[in-house]
């Protein structure tokens, strides 16, 4: 088992199949980096606020920075809505793509490329076109977001206090070395349960296609029922293989949640009786911090998406990577 061999690896195949939409994902990429812009003014705002509010009044200036506090929630909103239609957009044209490159290369297989292998079986990896689409909305949206929340937090902290950019730079660089450790790993058993996968749906539609040879057949029936069962126990093995490495980036998380919120909260809680911060700096940190670890939980928890998606485009290719004919052109989108 494992993905084609000799062929482009997962990522560029990844990389390849939204290259032609670079257009519309830079465009997603800018929301995005607006949006997380503007979700700062929330820890900026409180932190303003907490200032005026020591001071035991209420001044004109607080109503103006509860209303600038809202203005940036409203356009963050505002521009999520239109950052989720391009991505609406990007997943009907991969469906669209996909769909006419397929009806373009079935008829122009080579017969030798289809030497054992059943061509009707094969087109059943189109469905990773929909797991590739769903996960489209996870990457542009929840991943990309995760990781430009990150990155301007610690920016962001490292105004409150020096020391809290390295302690940020420390986070991020380990949440970069368990996605690396663990990626390799992931990426084999996910394709590997998929393989199980489509080898389950191959025997029931064998089963199917000559189902009369079944019927009124005690023997042959329980014998369906027990080839079924093994290759189901394969994929369930292979499934849980894959469930340990995407364990092992929750624990990831929650470790580096924990960390983070006990350390910020003695790092904090130190400055703030020794001068170094203000009790209003001190609360908008941790708003700060609470945005990174929930952020960190994002982008772990859904990197079995990535994993889905980069298996989808090697499934994709056990029919996109078949020699066509001499005569046939380069399909071109």
């Amino acid at each position: 088992m494992g993905h084609i061999q000799g062929g482009p690896s997962p990522l560029q195949r990844l990389a390849s199949l939204l290259h032609t939409e670079r257009k519309t994902i830079n465009f997603i990429f800018i929301y995005a980096i607006v949006i997380g812009i503007f979700s700062l003014t929330i820890p900026i705002g409180i932190t303003a606020i907490f200032n005026f509010l020591s001071n035991g009044a209420m001044y004109s200036s607080t109503y103006i920075l509860i209303a600038f506090v809202l203005f940036g929630v409203i356009v963050a909103g505002t521009l999520l809505i239109g950052q989720l239609t391009l991505v609406e957009y990007l997943e009907q044209k991969i469906f669209l793509k996909s769909a006419l490159e397929f009806s373009y290369r079935l008829p122009r297989i080579k017969p030798k490329e289809l030497l054992g292998k059943n061509l009707v079986e094969l087109v059943n990896r189109f469905f990773d076109v929909i797991i590739i689409q769903k996960g489209i909305i996870k990457l542009l949206i929840d991943i990309i977001a995760a990781v430009v929340t990150i990155f301007f937090s610690v920016v962001l902290l490292s105004f409150y206090h020096p020391a809290f950019l390295a302690f940020g730079l420390v986070v991020i660089l380990s949440v970069i070395a368990i996605i690396v450790l663990y990626y390799k790993r992931g990426l084999r058993t996910s394709i590997e349960e998929s393989e199980y996968k489509y080898e389950t749906v191959a025997y029931l539609e064998s089963v199917a296609g000559k189902i009369d040879h079944y019927r009124a057949d005690e023997m042959k029936m329980n014998e369906v029922t027990r080839t079924t069962d093994y290759i189901v126990s394969k994929y369930l093995g292979a499934r849980n293989d894959h469930f340990k490495v995407l364990k092992r980036f929750f624990m990831g998380s929650v470790l580096l949640r924990t960390l983070l919120f006990g350390a910020m909260l003695l790092l904090g809680s130190y400055y703030v009786v020794e001068r170094q911060m203000t009790f209003g700096q001190f609360v908008a940190a941790e708003v700060v911090i609470v945005q990174i670890g929930y952020a960190i939980e994002k982008l772990m928890t859904n990197l079995n998406t990535i994993f889905d998606m980069l298996t989808g485009v090697v499934k994709l290719a056990a029919v996109t990577d078949l020699a066509l004919e001499e005569d046939a052109a380069v399909y071109v989108d």
